[in-house]
């Protein structure tokens, strides 16, 4: 799995980046990750088993449908420093 670097400047695995910009682009909208991932069409449980680490491959529909919870791009999801 791609190392990425992540808020501290440590390596941190792709998806504990892709956790963390969920968590960050809730919180600059002040809402909470469920609320995005209602609005969005999620299920809880996949975003539990993403959040939780059970999944460590998460499907790029799952992030597109938290973009669409966010009313934001895909593209924008990952103009983030843990992604370059």
């Amino acid at each position: 799995m791609k190392r990425v670097i992540g808020s501290w400047g440590e390596q941190v695995e792709l998806n504990e980046a892709i956790i963390e910009r969920m968590k960050e682009l809730a919180a600059e909208r002040n809402m909470t990750i469920h609320q995005v991932i209602q609005k969005g069409g999620l299920n809880q449980a996949t975003i539990s088993e993403l959040m939780n680490g059970r999944t460590k491959h998460p499907k790029i529909s799952t992030i597109q449908k938290f973009c669409d919870g966010l009313s934001i791009s895909i593209s924008d999801f990952f103009k983030c420093s843990y992604f370059e």
